[in-house]
C-alpha cells in the first residue's frame, strides 16, 4: 500500500511538472497594444500631451485661458494661441502685439475649434495684413474638414517634416516681403513668420496635430520643436486657450450620462403611470363586510346623539336587573340601597355610583347618563 501511494504521488508530481513545462514553453508570448481611450485630465485637456512633452524637453509650461490681458503674458515667453471659442477683440490684439514687441513669441492656430473658419483670429490677421483663405469655399461641407499629408522643408538640405494638416485653409499675405520667412506654394502659405520688435510672430493656418495623441504621429512633435526654435533660447511656454463654455446639460451628459438616462426613464415611467387613460371604467372593488358588533355600535351612537340616551340606560338597567334576579331570588324584594350594596359586594365597584345608576328617576344630565351607562354595563358583564 505504501509503495502504491508513493507511486501515485510521484506520478502526480511528474504530471504537474509536465504541465508547468508545457505552459512555459508551448505558447508563444507576444506583446500587444490595446487602446483604452482617454481618461482623467486627458479627457478634459486636449493639449495635455503637448504640455507634458514640452515639460520633458526642459521648458516651463503654463496653461491659461480666457481674456488676453497684459499681466497674464510672461515677458519673453512663447504663447501658443489655441482652441478659441470666441474671436479676439481689437484690445486683445493690441495687447498681444505690444507683448510681442517687448520680446515675446506668438504662435497661432488659425482655424482652432469650434469655428473652423476665419473668425477666431480675423482681427489679428487683418492687423498683420494676412487673409485666411478657404481653398474649398465652393464645395459643400457635408463631412468634416479633409486633411492631407505634406512634407515641409524649412531650408535646402534640411531634413523634411511629414505633417498632416487641413487641406482647406491657407494664409495669403498682402505683402509677401513683409514676412522674413514663408512656407507654402503659389502664395498659399502654411507658415508665416517675422521679427516684430524684440519678439517674433509665427502664423499657421492649422495646428490641429498638436491636440491629444496626434502630436506623437508622423513628425508633428519635431515640427512643433522646429517652430519653437525660430525664437532662440529655451523660453517658457504658455498654452493659451478659450475652451467652449459647455452648458449644464452638456456637462451632465458628458460626465453622468448613465444616471441621467436612468433618471429620465424613471420620470417617464412615473408620468406614464399617472397619465389619464381612456376606455371603460373598471368596477370598484366591493367593500369588506363589517361585523354585527360594528353595526350595533354605530346604531347605538346614532340613537345616543338622537336623544335616546335615557332609553339606552333604561334597557341596560333592565338587562342588569334580570341577570341579578337570576343570581339572587331576593333581589326584587330589596330596596335601592340594599341592591346597590349587594351588586358592589358581588361584582365590585362603588356602592354610591351603583345606587345612582339604579335610580330610574328622570332629570339626569347627558354626562350623568353616560356615567350610569358605563357603570351598568360593567356590572352586567361582571355578573
Amino acid at each position: 500500500m505504501r509503495r502504491l501511494l508513493f507511486t501515485l504521488l510521484m506520478a502526480f508530481l511528474a504530471g504537474c511538472a509536465t504541465l508547468v513545462w508545457l505552459s512555459r514553453h508551448s505558447f508563444r508570448r507576444a506583446p500587444q497594444s490595446i487602446e483604452v481611450g482617454l481618461r482623467g485630465e486627458a479627457l478634459e485637456n486636449p493639449t495635455l500631451l503637448l504640455q507634458k512633452w514640452l515639460e520633458a524637453e526642459g521648458r516651463l509650461v503654463q496653461r491659461k485661458g480666457g481674456e488676453v490681458v497684459a499681466p497674464e503674458l510672461p515677458e519673453g515667453a512663447v504663447v501658443l494661441l489655441l482652441h478659441l471659442s470666441q474671436p479676439l477683440t481689437q484690445t486683445e490684439v493690441d495687447t498681444l502685439l505690444a507683448w510681442v514687441r517687448r520680446g515675446g513669441h506668438l504662435l497661432t492656430d488659425g482655424t482652432a475649434a469650434p469655428f473652423n473658419d476665419d473668425r477666431g483670429l480675423a482681427l489679428l490677421h487683418q492687423t498683420l495684413g494676412v487673409t485666411l483663405q478657404n481653398k474649398q469655399a465652393g464645395e459643400p461641407n457635408l463631412t468634416e474638414a479633409k486633411q492631407q499629408e505634406d512634407t515641409d522643408t524649412f531650408h535646402d538640405g534640411e531634413q523634411p517634416y511629414r505633417v498632416r494638416r487641413t487641406a482647406r485653409w491657407r494664409l495669403v499675405p498682402e505683402d509677401a516681403k513683409a514676412w522674413s520667412y514663408s512656407l507654402g506654394d503659389k502664395g498659399l502659405e502654411v507658415l508665416l513668420t517675422r521679427v516684430e520688435g524684440k519678439g517674433r510672430i509665427t502664423l499657421t493656418p492649422d495646428l490641429n496635430f498638436v491636440y491629444r495623441d496626434s502630436l506623437g504621429q508622423l513628425d508633428h512633435a519635431a515640427y512643433v520643436q522646429r517652430l519653437l526654435a525660430l525664437q532662440s533660447g529655451c523660453a517658457p511656454v504658455v498654452i493659451w486657450s478659450r475652451p467652449v463654455e459647455l452648458s449644464l446639460f452638456s456637462w451632465v451628459w458628458e460626465h453622468a450620462r448613465a444616471p441621467l438616462l436612468a433618471l429620465l426613464a424613471l420620470v417617464g415611467a412615473w408620468v406614464w403611470k399617472g397619465w389619464p387613460r381612456f376606455g371603460p371604467m373598471l368596477p370598484e372593488a366591493k367593500p369588506q363586510r363589517r361585523s354585527l358588533l360594528e353595526h350595533l355600535s354605530a346604531s347605538a351612537r346614532l340613537l345616543w346623539h338622537g336623544g335616546a340616551a335615557p332609553h339606552l340606560v333604561a334597557c341596560t338597567r333592565e338587562a342588569l336587573e334580570r341577570r341579578a334576579q337570576r343570581l339572587n331570588p331576593a333581589y326584587e324584594s330589596m330596596d335601592l340601597g340594599a341592591r346597590a350594596a349587594w351588586l358592589a359586594q358581588t361584582a365590585g365597584g362603588n356602592a354610591d355610583a351603583i345606587g345612582a345608576a339604579l335610580d330610574a328617576r328622570p332629570g339626569r344630565s347627558s354626562h350623568q347618563l353616560a356615567q350610569d351607562l358605563l357603570t351598568l354595563e360593567r356590572l352586567r358583564q361582571r355578573l
